[in-house]
């Protein structure tokens, strides 16, 4: 083979294997993780929390502010009103004090404080019937 051929054959499997790769970036599910592993090292990465809610808070201009615990530490939970208006009312009833839920989102430190916000309404979901 000659190399014209040869690039060519890079190239094609090179651009294969990065759309391999971002399809399964896209249907891989963030870690799992217990609110006492998560450090600021973990900062902008997407995660999967369970907790307790043990206080809520909603701001006038739609945000709620949400604190967790799962028994190895606490949890900010920042849902800005562009997600929170985006809540079905089961699960808006379901963000009370002493239910438990399941939060997919992307840590963030707020003024030295480590927080979990999601994305989008399906990144919550009730755990307490």
């Amino acid at each position: 083979m000659d190399d014209s051929t040869l690039l060519k054959i890079a190239i094609l499997v090179s651009t294969a294997g990065l759309i391999m790769l971002f399809f399964v970036s896209s249907y891989t599910s963030p870690a799992n993780v217990k609110i006492s592993e998560i450090t600021y090292d973990d900062v902008g990465r997407y995660m999967v929390l369970t907790g307790k809610i043990t206080s809520k808070y909603e701001h006038k201009d739609g945000h709620i502010f949400l604190d967790i615990t799962d028994g190895t530490g606490d949890m900010k939970v920042v849902m800005f009103s562009s997600t929170a208006s985006t809540l079905d009312s089961n699960l808006l009833a379901c963000l009370e004090k002493g239910k438990t839920i399941e939060i997919k989102g992307k840590v963030d430190e707020y003024k030295g404080d480590l927080e979990i916000i999601p994305k989008e309404g399906g990144d919550i979901i009730c755990k307490t019937p």
